[in-house]
């Protein structure tokens, strides 16, 4: 099994703690940490608007990861599509493919929150048609090498040519996070790797590979489990009085992202997955790897048995000693998995 992170920084470290309550310069100390531990991979969010300091020019801050980091894989879980221009946007991945010597994964969404949509004055409506228009003007600034042109309603682009050029080829591995039926089997005929929430209870992430497994087997496609990835929120806790403490940090980032979530006009829609019953102490421990190293051991080993083969880790405490106790407890009962689970699912 491969065990990343997820998260960002945060510019006013502790004031309302969201991703890892650590500032811009002591989050790439906690990456590079990561990194010498062997955690393979570290993805960033993007967010704007939170009045709580999330991670909002994610792109520049994972260059600024590439330059201080050697071996750990870098991604953007989400960058939302249809907030950007997506020749702009193009430029910008293909420099840190460049700067980073091909460690980038370029995590695409269509965006959920209802506020940010609010912000940017950006009909909610409109998002898929933006974000499947964007996507495939990305596709092609990256794999046309003579200048082109186009023009929709949309957008007008006059004899260009994307440049740098991708290090990794056709283009970087494309993430999206889906979680509805029918948007992750768009994710696998569209032929995207999957990136899944941290919400969701163990039992309704392996139904969420078995649709992707699905749909692609009515497509005459391979799967591969290394192209599904699941976020998990990571609450080490060795005794009572942390399993507490853990359970109250959570609980107030679950309400924080549920308010910026909700559109007034319709109610929630976002972080309601089949089987939670809303109370976030529910969803933490019916989902999240969560306790002592045996706990979270046998945690992981649930989502395993799910069909989970990479993990994205999410502690909000940003804690260099959880991150380590993980490290060296738990990875390595699963460094030499043989996969056997797979050909029962």
């Amino acid at each position: 099994m491969k065990f990343g992170l997820f998260g960002g920084a945060q510019a006013v470290p502790g004031e309302v703690v969201t991703e890892a309550a650590l500032g811009y310069h002591e989050y790439g100390e906690y990456i590079q940490h990561a990194e010498r531990l062997g955690y393979t991979s570290a993805w960033l969010v993007e967010h704007h608007f939170t009045g709580f300091s999330q991670l909002s020019a994610t792109l520049n801050y994972i260059s600024y990861l590439s330059g201080i980091t050697s071996k750990i894989r870098l991604g953007s879980a989400v960058v939302v599509v249809p907030w950007h221009n997506p020749i702009l946007l193009a430029e910008q991945v293909a420099t840190i493919d460049q700067l980073s010597r091909g460690r980038y994964d370029f995590g695409i969404g269509r965006g959920y929150r209802a506020n940010e949509f609010n912000g940017f004055g950006i009909d909610m409506g409109d998002a898929q048609e933006i974000f499947e228009e964007s996507v495939a003007l990305l596709k092609r600034s990256f794999t046309e090498t003579d200048r082109w042109s186009y023009k929709s309603d949309r957008w007008t682009f006059n004899d260009i040519i994307v440049e740098p050029p991708v290090v990794q080829k056709p283009y970087p591995p494309m993430w999206v996070g889906a979680g509805s039926e029918n948007s992750i089997r768009g994710v696998a005929r569209n032929d995207f790797n999957l990136l899944l929430d941290q919400m969701s209870p163990f039992e309704a992430i392996g139904e969420k590979i078995r649709i992707y497994r699905d749909e692609l087997d009515k497509l005459g496609k391979p799967y591969d489990p290394d192209r599904v990835a699941v976020t998990r929120g990571l609450m080490v806790a060795n005794n009572d009085n942390q399993r507490k403490d853990a359970h109250v940090l959570r609980g107030k980032f679950i309400t924080e992202v549920q308010v910026l979530t909700k559109d007034k006009s319709e109610g929630p829609k976002a972080f309601s997955p089949v089987g939670n019953t809303g109370d976030s102490d529910a969803i933490s421990e019916n989902g999240a790897v969560l306790g002592d190293s045996d706990e979270m051991g046998e945690r992981v080993e649930r989502l395993r048995d799910e069909g989970v083969r990479t993990i994205l880790l999410h502690d909000l405490s940003g804690s260099f000693e959880a991150l380590q106790q993980f490290a060296e407890e738990v990875m390595p009962k699963f460094a030499d998995d043989m996969d056997t689970a797979d050909a029962a699912q």
